[in-house]
């Protein structure tokens, strides 16, 4: 097992023992700004209805309908262009339309485009020796490293070097564990993916130019292509990250994607070395991976229609999907649960351009279809007033279907009962509501004491990438407004976090300072009741520039209705999404499949033998997803 492996098994271990604060072996540092709201700097495409480009408005609408309609999309940002024209695009509530957002391993297509640069000015080959870029490195490293390992295998996934993903959180020399580590195979022989790969190309970078990647691209691809606010997170090395960690608006992917699809030409300049592209975007290796089996450089070859596409892919489904033969872009902004473009929402995509007819020359402009995709466009990114549903069961058991209409009038599927219906339901509001503010009035000023303190207000998914974690949230305290507005107070560490709720369909945003770091948040809350009747105060804390979500749900026992005072006890449970499905699977380092055929590989299958490793996912699933309790401060209630 590689050293690596076991710091990252250490690490789940002391997730699932309820251990915070630094358990990372990486030196933490803030590096996150808030993001800035506007700049002059920044170019921006022309809109144009789809029509025009030749594509049809109801074939969007389709298109974003069905995103729309499936649960695990997972859905932040989406936007579509033809040619040099965005002819759709949408944010899906809570998140804004203009905001960076994480891009996790989209970020490598970039790495890719900075070594292409450094091809065209003449000083780097796809054949170059990395023993030779770093002849300064230990003995050791160079008789480690095969001498066979070039550029063209880490921009292919070919590298075979045993220093993978689990080495970012284990230490803080990267590029020496790297060179140190050997290679499982003869380099160029099979594709094996590692971000560590991208981050030695960005150490070439900064080898060869004394700049970091950021520093050397600034000058030759963000300004020239117009892109203002971008961010990329840099190594304990100060080395860019290389394979994530960049922060880049949807309207920016897209920007890179046309470069791609010109030849590496942005207007009348030539950014990238044409050839550099040509060789990136057909295929280098074959992956064996069933739904993205092909690779170029850094990039992942399909052919849906046919003919060879290619996209810039990060987990959790960011994405740039390439069409060349319709002259097409699509960029995903999300947070689901997808790795390599494996989910429902990718699968909707490649599946709609598998047969997308367009044509070159404009269609004939139909207002009427064009109109119903901004409305749509429009309510899926909550800029249309909400409507609400109410679906069967409920209500003396008349199955129903209940909407709030523009004028606040109800309506019911069966207008035979349309007036006892609505007055019931007017009577069920008006007392969720009435029990809403009774209980909010009683909470108001009250201070809980958690009798677990592991699970903090960043989702589990965001400590580890940014190595930022958590101390633990250790009291949650509630306060109300002369306003009316409801706050929640975490307090985590020496910090506490004001969490405004935002109810009636209403989201409240804000910002979270996570130890210097600034991240915008988005809140949607709701009071409502679980099958055993108890009230329960329902949050979900969007980080909108991330692909996850803290979910707190807050539950009293219906006896505290009763009493004029504070719950003595309150239930808190939390989650975050994308949850379980992607944290578990990490336990795979620490199984017999990556165990070895020595001492720690017996001991390991031993315990894997006994259930040892289902012990450990229970607990694993039990710290993604705990209940904890909290117990009333006296001080506080007198």
């Amino acid at each position: 097992m590689q050293k690596a492996d076991i710091f990252v098994a250490q690490m789940m271990l002391d997730f699932v023992g309820h251990r915070t604060g630094e358990i990372s072996r990486v030196d933490y540092r803030p590096q996150k700004p808030a993001y800035r709201r506007d700049s002059a700097n920044e170019t921006h495409f022309e809109r144009s209805s789809p029509e025009s480009c030749g594509i049809s408005s109801a074939w969007l609408t389709h298109l974003f309908r069905r995103l729309a309609a499936e649960p695990e999309s997972g859905l932040h940002r989406i936007m579509v262009l033809r040619g040099n024209r965005v002819i759709g695009e949408t944010s899906f509530a809570p998140f804004p339309r203009d905001e960076w957002h994480v891009s996790h391993s989209l970020a490598k297509s970039v790495t890719a485009m900075a070594i292409g640069l450094l091809i065209g000015e003449g000083r780097l080959s796809l054949d170059d020796r990395l023993v030779d870029i770093f002849r300064d490195r230990s003995i050791l490293a160079m008789m480690m490293l095969r001498d066979t390992l070039t550029i063209r295998h880490l921009l292919q996934m070919s590298s075979g070097v045993k220093f993978n993903e689990a080495g970012a959180i284990s230490g803080n020399n990267w590029k020496k564990d790297y060179m140190e580590a050997g290679c499982s195979f003869e380099p160029g022989t099979a594709f094996e993916y590692n971000s560590m790969n991208s981050y030695m190309l960005s150490a070439v970078v900064t080898k060869l130019t004394g700049e970091t990647m950021m520093e050397y691209l600034r000058p030759r691809l963000w300004e020239p292509l117009g892109i203002d606010r971008v961010f990329w997170e840099m190594s304990p090395e100060s080395i860019t990250k290389g394979g994530w960690g960049l922060f880049i608006r949807t309207e920016d992917m897209a920007k890179l994607g046309r470069l791609y699809l010109q030849g590496g030409k942005w207007e009348d300049r030539q950014i990238l070395p044409p050839d550099f592209v040509r060789e990136s975007t057909k295929v280098q290796i074959h992956t064996g991976m069933e739904r993205c089996e092909l690779y170029g450089f850094h990039l992942w070859i399909n052919d849906d229609r046919g003919v060879y596409a290619y996209s810039f892919n990060g987990m959790l489904g960011q994405n740039v999907f390439c069409y060349p033969d319709l002259d097409m872009v699509i960029c995903t902004s999300a947070g689901n649960g997808e790795i390599f473009q494996q989910g429902k929402m990718s699968g909707i995509i490649r599946e709609e351009m598998k047969t997308l007819q367009a044509v070159e020359l404009p269609l004939p402009e139909n207002t009427p279809a064009l109109n119903e995709l901004k409305m749509l466009c429009r309510r899926l990114s909550g800029r249309t007033p909400a409507f609400s549903g109410i679906s069967s069961g409920g209500w003396q058991n008349t199955a129903a279907k209940l909407t709030v209409g523009s004028r606040g009038t109800i309506r019911s599927s069966k207008t035979r009962h349309r007036t006892r219906l609505a007055g019931n339901a007017s009577a069920w509001i008006r007392q969720k509501e009435h029990l809403r503010r009774e209980l909010l009035k009683r909470l108001n000023g009250a201070v809980y004491d958690l009798d677990n303190r592991s699970v903090g207000v960043f989702p589990l998914l965001m400590q580890v990438v940014h190595n930022n974690f958590t101390d633990g949230i250790s009291s949650i305290g509630f306060r109300r407004k002369r306003d009316g507005t409801f706050l929640i107070n975490l307090y985590e560490g020496n910090a506490i976090y004001v969490i405004t709720c935002g109810f009636y369909g209403s989201v409240a945003t804000g910002q979270i300072d996570m130890h210097g770091e600034i991240y915008d948040i988005a809140v949607r809350s709701d009071f409502t009741t679980d099958e055993n009747d108890r009230p329960v105060l329902k949050n979900e804390i969007f980080y909108v520039e991330e692909a996850a979500t803290r979910i707190l749900n807050i539950y009293l026992e219906p006896s505290d209705l009763m009493s004029p005072d504070a719950p003595e006890k309150i239930e808190v449970r939390l989650d975050e999404t994308p949850g379980s499905a992607m944290i578990v699977p990490s336990l795979k380092m620490i199984t017999t499949e990556k165990a070895g055929n020595g001492l720690d590989g017996f001991f390991l299958k031993q315990f894997s033998d006994i259930g040892g490793m289902n012990a450990v996912n229970m607990l694993a699933y039990a710290t993604i997803r705990p209940t904890v309790f909290g117990s009333l401060r006296k001080e506080v209630s007198s």
